[in-house]
């Protein structure tokens, strides 16, 4: 296996990007092979800084970046040469089996949609991001697509249960629905129909609405909504988690020599829950739909968070998801084409006279 590496995007780029496949290459499966498309020169000052040997892997050389602030064309076009236009290209042409990369979330989404190419059938390809909640939850989507149709949100459904099954080992991932009730009226139009569309759907377990305040106590696996909700849910949870682990450690160290007895005593627990709830553990999201895996790490990565999104691509490259979704979707696609034939055969019948006179 092969991961290729856009070390040239996010915000600690490229340092903290070469420690993460660093530290990857010493962690993970040592067959896994992977290629750093960046800056060579920075990416051997980096190397050389830390003492490593980058005899086993590959350097693509690259000299455009696409920063943070570019327009998402530019991937296809004023930038088509950026270390993550070269990324995804590679990809495409089978020169590795994922991609990860902390760069220009949109850039990277109109790349993966345009250079990789959607599976067959998928309408929108979304980002799935997992909520290092009480249980995990993925949630879709969480910034690709700032408007949806009850269609797309289908697929949502069908794509995050495909994941979790794989990925996380569910039988049967339950689905919610993000509203702001759990009643089926509930919402917008668009909310209402889709709630319909999904209670009908037999190859998903939806479970119905999902409010906010009940999304940590494990209520579902896979939440859908459009990109722009949740990327503002998926941001809050990560501050709100920050906010409660700072107030936490105000509590035992700010609070004289009792509080930092009783801190080191919890010290060992308090940095279990810590690791359980932190974003850095999970590393990046899947862009789901997309024939290849493609990893969006967060543009804020350190090393660990890097490293942990190499490893969530190499599980991704390592599982069926892609080959079942595929499937799924053409057999829902066969399954349309069906019903469409009876629908227009009666309709025809319907509309033909009959040869027989009628009875009076």
């Amino acid at each position: 296996m092969r991961i290729i590496v856009d070390v040239m995007g996010g915000d600690n780029a490229p340092r903290e990007m070469v420690l993460g496949v660093l530290d990857a290459a010493a962690e993970y499966d040592e067959s896994v092979e992977y290629t750093l498309v960046g800056d060579e020169a920075a990416i051997r000052a980096i190397a050389e800084d830390v003492e490593a040997d980058l005899s086993n892997f590959t350097i693509v050389p690259t000299e455009q970046v696409i920063t943070m602030e570019d327009d998402p064309v530019c991937v296809m076009r004023a930038k088509k040469d950026s270390s993550m236009s070269t990324a995804l290209r590679m990809l495409a042409d089978g020169q590795g089996d994922a991609v990860v990369s902390t760069g220009n979330t949109g850039a990277l989404f109109t790349g993966a949609m345009l250079i990789v190419r959607k599976i067959k059938h998928i309408q929108r390809a979304g980002i799935a991001t997992i909520l290092p909640l009480q249980n995990p939850v993925l949630l879709m989507d969480t910034g690709a697509n700032v408007e949806v149709t009850e269609e797309n949100l289908e697929q949502f459904a069908r794509l995050g249960s495909a994941y979790m099954k794989t990925l996380y080992g569910l039988e049967s991932p339950r689905v919610g629905l993000l509203n702001n009730g759990t009643e089926d009226c509930k919402g917008t139009a668009l909310q209402v129909s889709a709630h319909a569309r999904l209670a009908a759907m037999q190859d998903i377990n939806f479970v119905g609405n999902v409010e906010g305040s009940a999304l940590p106590f494990d209520v579902c696996d896979v939440l859908v909504t459009d990109g722009f909700t949740g990327n503002i849910l998926v941001k809050t949870i990560e501050g709100m988690g920050k906010l409660l682990m700072s107030e936490i450690k105000n509590i035992f160290y700010g609070t004289g020599w009792k509080g930092k007895v009783a801190g080191a005593l919890v010290k060992k627990p308090m940095y279990a829950m810590k690791k359980r709830f932190d974003a850095n553990e999970i590393g990046g999201a899947p862009i789901l739909g997309v024939s290849k895996p493609v990893i969006k790490a967060h543009g804020s990565s350190n090393a660990k968070a890097f490293k942990n999104a190499i490893g969530q691509a190499i599980a991704y490259a390592s599982s069926t998801t892609i080959d079942d979704i595929t499937a799924t979707m053409a057999a829902v696609a066969e399954q349309k084409k069906a019903e469409q034939r009876r629908a227009a055969k009666e309709e025809e019948e319907e509309l033909t006279p009959s040869p027989y006179p009628r009875l009076k």
